[in-house]
């Protein structure tokens, strides 16, 4: 079984004061954002890989993406799990990031972002140890109730979709150091079960057919006689 992992479109257009994002700032997808859900829809499409489900956070961003993708591969409607919501920032939350440098120091956003380091004074929710919990319950509830060579697609943000790697021992420790956890917007990741472990299969990627190919069962790559 594979997750697709899938970050949300653009949120800001030209002309517009890019600032942290949380779950307190419900902004829906501009234009680009949108054409970035078509991206990954057309290369599911031309890959010809219909996830058996499709699971969104329950923002406008990570709802709107879903729905734009299940119409383009005619595949299922978008479910929605809380447990995908975005980490709620806080004080941070519509802030730019020269603003929070200000107020918090360059170190703070920059372990944030490479690392995935929780700040020390944040007012961050939920609690770290929290989400971990409840996304692992989330990819048990999941994966209990799918076959080997079925794909799920999950829809949600950069800050909750990094600790997907915990599935996978040492991955996310691995990424952390080498500072590449952070994904982009519209980019895809991708963990799967391989007898019976979890191992991270690409990250951090743009949507092309070829890549969502090698999600595919070995035999459907095969000729028919």
């Amino acid at each position: 079984m594979n997750l697709l992992l899938a970050r949300h479109g653009n949120t800001f257009g030209p002309g517009d004061t890019p600032v942290w994002v949380g779950a307190d700032q419900d902004l829906p997808l501009v234009e680009t954002g949108k054409a970035q859900a078509e991206t990954l829809g057309k290369a599911l499409a031309e890959a010809k890989l219909v996830p058996t489900r499709i699971v969104a956070g329950p923002l406008k961003r990570t709802v709107e993406y879903g729905e734009i993708i299940s119409t383009l591969i005619e595949g299922p409607s978008v479910e929605i799990d809380p447990r995908l919501r975005e980490i709620d920032y806080g004080s941070w939350g519509g802030k730019t990031t020269e603003d929070i440098i200000a107020k918090h120091g360059e170190s703070s956003v920059q372990a944030w972002n490479a690392r995935g380091q929780w700040p020390e004074r944040g007012d961050w929710q939920p609690d770290l140890s929290d989400l971990r919990r409840d996304l692992k319950l989330l990819v048990n509830d999941i994966s209990g109730s799918m076959g080997p060579d079925e794909t799920v697609l999950i829809i949600s943000s950069n800050g909750i979709l990094r600790f997907f790697l915990d599935m996978v021992p040492g991955a996310f420790a691995l990424r952390a150091r080498d500072e590449t956890l952070k994904t982009a917007t519209g980019a895809i990741s991708a963990i799967g079960q391989d007898g019976g472990a979890w191992i991270e299969r690409f990250w951090n990627q743009k949507p092309t057919a070829d890549l969502l190919k090698g999600l595919m069962p070995a035999e459907a790559d095969q000729p028919v006689a």
